[in-house]
């Protein structure tokens, strides 16, 4: 019998995973600036806790469309 390879998926949506970096180095110059934050603390401070926000997001997005397209089932062997 010939083995059968796994058809290709594609994992393209991981690319989502440089989005959380692309927040926390791109917009230093933006966050620096801005004088004020909610809640009566420091801008970059806030800007960090959404940057732990936005980043479990992007995981768990990326989660779902790795299950979505079959990736997690072939890495249990």
């Amino acid at each position: 019998m010939a083995a059968t390879t796994p058809a290709r998926r594609s994992t393209r949506h991981r690319w989502l995973l440089v989005l959380p970096f692309v927040w926390q180095v791109a917009f230093i110059p933006v966050v620096n600036e801005v004088p004020v934050a909610p809640l009566h603390i420091p801008f970059p401070m806030f800007w960090q806790m959404l940057g732990i926000l936005l980043t479990s997001a992007v995981i768990g997005t990326v989660f779902v469309l790795d299950r979505k397209a079959g990736i997690v089932d072939e890495e249990v062997d």
